[in-house]
């Protein structure tokens, strides 16, 4: 095959030997036109099989982006003919677009490869490929419509904010394979009701009258965050499935327990050089921060310290403050040491310990530990060696909110899902 061959199969994806005729015009105004017709052979009627004869042409602008530098259309000179039997008059098959449309195929294949792309909005592709951002749509739509996936054995649930949708929920919520990390629905809404209505509907699609099970009943295990919500409809729904509370939501809890400590001590204290430590220094208090950098001249204290000095000299000035963070990283050391074997006697310590602490800030964390105490314990459980915990359907709410930063906000409930379904699970795809 020669390289003129190769051209024509790759710009127009057609054989070469099919071209009648063809002219590639440049215009001044930096786009390009292929004018072409392709030749007649082995032309039949469609309806009694007879010869046909050349009724008229019609020229056909379809737009073709496999220029991303420049606009680029083909201009068919598309033959119309007439049945020499039966007086039918037809267009021939079309190979570059379909019937009516004005945009190739090829453009279209480019359209959706390229929003398959989480950082590519409607807007850039349509420039990229000549179309408007409508058009865009438009394709997206037509070709990609994906229905839910299976509910699986280990179900992370999370919701992401999606204020501008059209649908009347702030939030939408995200099911999530946790060995996969493929995303098996997107739902509209949150809310109790709408999470029992959707629940209840794949119940009556897919109960078995021989076994009385449906599709709920494949799911084991649910990790959520501490939502009272997920907790009663799927303690409802899916009765066998260990609930587990998602061990990094604990932990955010307790840290924001622990700042109100911090900006307690700092607004009930008058010595300016400790509330300037207590604001710009409150990393020395996270975890696993370093604490034995170099030591820097620090000019309120009039010497040279480090961070590991400067918690120990606010430790020093607030007793309460010492205890809050010890007590933070016991539960932190539990969280990472413990395993299922030992994780209800080593929760009942940190409960006892939390409740006898006296710090008015941990009341809500200590009842917290106890109303959740067996999702905390059963979070604990390891599928294929993984705990099951929420940083993985996390890490797909931020590609999420990218998707829909980068787009200056959704409103489509619909496409938004689809999109992002499309965007971040590899097995899902558009459809001709």
């Amino acid at each position: 095959m020669s390289t003129y061959d190769d051209f024509i199969t790759a710009v127009l994806n057609i054989d070469s030997d099919r071209i009648k005729k063809m002219d590639v015009i440049t215009h001044p105004d930096d786009y390009i036109d292929i004018r072409i017709s392709l030749k007649d052979d082995d032309v039949l009627c469609p309806i009694c099989r007879n010869k046909v004869k050349i009724h008229g042409y019609n020229d056909k602008k379809i737009a073709h982006s496999v220029l991303n530098n420049r606009e680029c259309f083909i201009i068919y000179r598309q033959a119309r003919y007439m049945c020499k039997n039966c007086d039918l008059t037809f267009s021939r098959e079309n190979p570059f677009s379909e019937r009516n449309a004005r945009i190739s195929h090829a453009t279209k294949l480019n359209v959706l490869n390229d929003l398959k792309r989480v950082d590519n909005t409607y807007t850039y592709v349509g420039i990229k490929n000549n179309i408007s951002p409508t058009e865009v749509q438009k394709i997206f739509d037509r070709h990609v419509n994906i229905p839910r996936h299976t509910l699986p054995e280990t179900l992370s649930v999370d919701e992401n904010y999606f204020p501008e949708s059209d649908y009347d929920s702030l939030y939408m919520c995200i099911f999530m394979d946790f060995e996969s990390g493929e995303i098996a629905d997107v739902l509209p809404d949150r809310k109790k009701d709408y999470l029992i209505s959707y629940l209840s509907s794949i119940k009556n699609e897919t109960f078995d009258e021989k076994s009385h099970k449906s599709e709920l009943n494949n799911v084991k295990y649910v990790s959520m965050d501490m939502n009272d919500v997920y907790r009663d409809v799927f303690s409802a729904y899916c009765p066998k499935a260990l609930l587990c509370a998602d061990s990094f939501h604990v932990i955010k809890n307790l840290t924001f327990f622990f700042n109100k400590v911090r900006i307690r001590c700092r607004g009930g204290c008058d010595d300016e050089v400790l509330i300037y430590l207590l604001t710009k220094f409150d990393f020395v208090f996270n975890h696993d921060q370093n604490l034995d950098n170099d030591a820097r001249y620090n000019r309120r204290l009039g010497r040279y310290i480090n961070y590991r000095g400067i918690r120990d000299y606010l430790f020093e000035a607030f007793p309460d403050l010492k205890k809050a963070y010890e007590l933070k990283e016991k539960y932190i050391d539990f969280n990472s040491t413990s395993s299922l074997n030992d994780a209800r006697e080593n929760l009942s310590e940190m409960i006892r310990l939390f409740g006898e602490c006296g710090i008015k800030e941990y009341e809500k964390f200590y009842n917290l530990l106890i109303n959740w105490s067996e999702e905390i314990i059963n979070s604990f459980t390891r599928v294929n060696g993984k705990r099951i915990n929420n940083s993985y359907i996390e890490s797909r709410n931020r590609s999420i909110d990218r998707l829909i930063y980068n787009a200056n906000g959704f409103t489509n409930f619909r496409r938004t899902r689809n999109r992002i379904m499309y965007c971040i699970n590899k097995s899902d795809t558009y459809r001709f």
